[in-house]
């Protein structure tokens, strides 16, 4: 209910105010940092406002068999990816691919080889990245079973989690930050390229889509 309250109508706003922005052709590599900055604030606005709940509901669930329990899930989850990024290089990279373009064109259309071929040379150069990504995921789990040991109070796990999700390098694995930042990167000139060499029929259907999934976010928050 928070999340449906509060959190839409941001997101709404966020997808409007890209729409705005494309309108005017500000879809600089600059431009998309700063659009891509706003969107990182609504995610830590998110987490802060859920991590609370998420401390209410855990902080009933410290027993032994109950942290056994969660990590066993854990586990399971992490065995689950395990196993996709231990598939083939090729059947990884067609995923990956597919994935790519089929999220470019929810909102593009239909892309021009150009833009198909700057989504294939992402592709390939971004498809290990799963596997830091995974591994950081098992550490941050690992430490984050540890602390729920400790039978911490609510206040303490609200802040722990808030720390986990937000900086967590700052916790385990230091270097994760420069990946992630560098990720963050190569997408943000990925989109830069893809949108400067974009028709105006494409740039039409994003501005298009992008108002359209406003208007179902607002029509939710109520």
């Amino acid at each position: 209910t928070w999340h449906q309250k509060s959190m839409l109508p941001s997101y709404a706003a966020y997808m409007i105010d890209i729409a705005d922005k494309l309108e005017l052709d500000k879809y600089s590599s600059a431009d998309i940092a700063v659009m891509i900055a706003y969107g990182r604030s609504l995610i830590e606005e998110t987490v802060i406002g859920l991590t609370p709940y998420a401390s209410q509901f855990l902080i009933r669930h410290q027993t032994v068999d109950d942290i056994q329990f969660i990590k066993q899930r854990m586990v399971k989850r992490y065995q689950n990816s395990q196993e996709e990024i231990s598939k083939p290089v090729e059947v990884r990279y067609e995923d990956r691919l597919n994935r790519l373009m089929s999220n470019f064109e929810r909102f593009f259309g239909e892309l021009t080889d150009t833009q198909i071929i700057l989504l294939e040379t992402y592709a390939l150069a971004t498809l290990d990245d799963s596997k830091v990504r995974l591994y950081n995921r098992k550490m941050r789990q690992k430490v984050f079973i540890k602390f729920l040991s400790t039978q911490p109070t609510q206040e303490e796990l609200m802040n722990y989690l808030n720390k986990l999700l937000l900086n967590g390098h700052e916790i385990i694995n230091p270097t994760y930050h420069d990946f992630s930042e560098a990720s963050l990167k190569r997408f943000q000139e990925l989109l830069a390229s893809i949108l400067l060499i974009s028709s105006e029929k494409q740039q039409e259907s994003i501005i298009v889509n992008l108002r359209r999934y406003a208007d179902d976010f607002i029509a939710v928050s109520r």
